[in-house]
C-alpha cells in the first residue's frame, strides 16, 4: 500500500519556470490525505515559491525545496542543509566566470542575486512566484546558504559538467530543468532528504512513489517501490524508473493519482 508520493514540480507536474499547475492536484491531494496518503513535493525552488504556488494545500504536504536542502511541514522545519562558506566562495567566483548566467543564492527565508539587469531577473524569478533581493555583492551575504544556482545561457546538463569537474568531491552538482545548474551541500540531493523524511514518518521504500524528470530525482526514483519517469524526461531518469508514463503536459501524473483513490 502506498502511504508516501513525492513528485518533482517542473516540467513533472508543471511547465518548468511557470505557476500553471492544474488546480486538480489541489483536489487529489486533499483527497490522498483523507486516505492517509502523504504527498512531498520536491523541487530545486525556494520554500517561499513552492509555497505560493501550493497554498491551497500548503497544511496537508511536506516541501522538499532546494534540492534537498531544507524541508518544511505545516511551517515547521524538519531538515536544513548548508554550504561550507569557503566552498560557496570557490562556487560564486567560478559560476561568473563559466557562464553569463543568473545567478542565484539560496537562503532559509529568502533568495538573492546580483544580477544588475533588474528587469530580466523580474521576468525570470515572476515565473516561479519567487521575490529575490539584489546585492552587488553576494560573497558578503550573512548566515547560512543553502544553495548556490546559475541560470545557464545554454543546456544545464552541458553547463554542469565543468562545475562537477572542478567541485564534485566537495559538494553534489546537477542539472535541475534544462536551464538550472545547482550545486548543495556534499551527500545532499532529493533522495537523501526523502529518505530522512521517510525514516522520520515510518514508511518504506515499497510504501513511496515518487515522480521526475531530470537528473536531480534520480535519487528519489531509487527509493520507491514505484518510480514513474514522464514521457518528457532525460533519458538517463527514464533508464532509473521503473515505469514511464506519457507528457507533463499530458498531466499524466494526474493520471496515475486518481488511480490510487
Amino acid at each position: 500500500m502506498i502511504r508516501l508520493i513525492a513528485s518533482d514540480l517542473d516540467d513533472t507536474l508543471l511547465p518548468e519556470g511557470t505557476s500553471d499547475l492544474n488546480p486538480e492536484y489541489f483536489e487529489l491531494i486533499r483527497a490522498l490525505h483523507k486516505k492517509g496518503i502523504l504527498f512531498t513535493a520536491a523541487s530545486g525552488r525556494h520554500y517561499n515559491s513552492m509555497k505560493r504556488l501550493l497554498a491551497p494545500v500548503k497544511e496537508e504536504l511536506i516541501f522538499l525545496c532546494g534540492n534537498g536542502t531544507c524541508v518544511v511541514r505545516q511551517d515547521r522545519l524538519m531538515d536544513l542543509r548548508e554550504l561550507d562558506r569557503e566552498l560557496y566562495a570557490e562556487l560564486l567566483q567560478t559560476f561568473h566566470a563559466l557562464d553569463p548566467g543568473i545567478v542565484l543564492v539560496d537562503q532559509p527565508d529568502r533568495s538573492w542575486s546580483d544580477e544588475p539587469d533588474r528587469e530580466a531577473l523580474d521576468r525570470l524569478m515572476s515565473g516561479y512566484g519567487l521575490d529575490v533581493l539584489y546585492t552587488e555583492d553576494l560573497a558578503s551575504l550573512e548566515g547560512p546558504v543553502l544553495k548556490i544556482a546559475l541560470h545557464a545561457a545554454g543546456d544545464a546538463a552541458l553547463a554542469a559538467g565543468p562545475v562537477r569537474e572542478k567541485f564534485g568531491q566537495r559538494a553534489n552538482v546537477m542539472a535541475a530543468g534544462s536551464k538550472w545548474v545547482d550545486v548543495v551541500p556534499k551527500g545532499t540531493d532529493k533522495g537523501s532528504s526523502l529518505s530522512a523524511i521517510q525514516k522520520q514518518l515510518g514508511i518504506l521504500p515499497e510504501e513511496t512513489m515518487v515522480f521526475g524528470d531530470n537528473e536531480n530525482d534520480i535519487g528519489m526514483l531509487k527509493l520507491a517501490g514505484e518510480s514513474y519517469a514522464v514521457g518528457n524526461a532525460r533519458p538517463s531518469v527514464k533508464e532509473a524508473a521503473a515505469h514511464v508514463i506519457g507528457d507533463m503536459r499530458e498531466d499524466s501524473v494526474l493520471k496515475v493519482l486518481r488511480s490510487l483513490l
